[in-house]
């Protein structure tokens, strides 16, 4: 069962009789067929609207666990699937974080379920919700008693942050277009979805996806102009990385956790595209940096996505 269908409670194997039913010869469909491929697509439905619709829906106070355990973080994100433990590199970042940090923590079940800010991922603490993967980090720092860069001088912070912010408000961008744009045909098969049914999603999201990026900014330049500003942006993490195991030298610091979250998402997520090409051939700096950042901090990398190394 696909982790995307459990998440919306469709079991995989009779969305995918129904579809084929329905394309190969729709005047046999049962009464069972139809039944699925109505709940399927309110289910998709009802998902799409919650992700892309305005903020008085997405910003609606979250329902948390009344029956918690004091200092237990649960985390909330998008489902495994074959490629990568999340699809969102702010959800690789931040379950990176509380590894790095020996945070103990419950994902949730296969749920989606939006946060506070109408985002993942998110976590409950203590009864309470907290959004944006940033503001969890400081958040837990303080609680935890965690200090990832205490071994970094004050201008060596600075330029931590600068590259973080960099990736996520910049180079991020060009990520979502190479994922949800130009190759939005090739996602489905990493959701193992039919692609009937993944087109319902897909359709709002890559829509939506521009419409983020015309307000940015960074949508209003052309496809070759965007590249090249975000192969910049790799090559100059990738210069300043050299041959140095983690960002800022020979231990891993905060900062550590985003970049890997984008870099992984590149790597493992859209093999076909001018980004994986700039951190496997350009830069391969980077691709040995993501690899050394999975096996220090990801022993069950495999175990989640229901990989082998035969399929690597």
């Amino acid at each position: 069962m696909s982790g995307l269908l459990q998440s919306l409670g469709v079991p995989f194997q009779a969305v995918k009789s129904s579809v084929v039913q329905l394309l190969t010869d729709p005047a046999q469909l049962s009464c069972v067929d139809l039944a699925v491929l109505g709940v399927s697509a309110a289910c998709v439905t009802v998902a799409v609207q919650w992700t892309c619709s305005g903020e008085d829906f997405r910003t609606q106070k979250v329902k948390v666990r009344a029956d918690f355990t004091p200092g237990k973080v649960y985390y909330h994100a998008a489902p495994p699937v074959k490629a990568i433990p999340c699809l969102t590199p702010f959800g690789v970042k931040l379950e990176t974080y509380m590894r790095m940090a020996d945070i103990p923590y419950e994902p949730s079940p296969q749920t989606v379920h939006m946060g506070p800010k109408g985002k993942i991922p998110w976590i409950e603490y203590n009864g309470r919700a907290i959004g944006d993967s940033n503001l969890i980090i400081e958040f837990l720092n303080k609680e935890k008693g965690v200090d990832l860069n205490r071994s970094l001088r004050d201008a060596d912070r600075a330029v931590s942050r600068a590259f973080v912010k960099m990736l996520e408000e910049n180079t991020y961008w060009g990520f979502g277009r190479c994922r949800w744009v130009d190759a939005k045909d090739k996602q489905f098969e990493m959701f193992e979805l039919p692609w009937l049914v993944f087109f319902f999603f897909l359709k709002p999201v890559t829509k939506k996806i521009k419409k983020f990026m015309w307000a940015h900014g960074i949508g209003r330049h052309s496809k070759d102009e965007l590249e090249a500003i975000i192969e910049k942006d790799l090559k100059a993490l990738s210069n300043f990385l050299g041959s140095k195991p983690f960002l800022m030298g020979d231990e891993p610091t905060e900062a550590d956790a985003a970049v890997f979250g984008l870099l992984a998402e590149i790597l493992w997520t859209i093999p076909d595209s001018y980004m994986y090409r700039i951190v496997t051939e350009d830069c391969p700096n980077l691709q040995a940096y993501c690899i050394r950042m999975k096996e220090r901090y990801w022993p069950d990398w495999d175990q989640l996505t229901g990989k082998t190394k035969k399929d690597q």
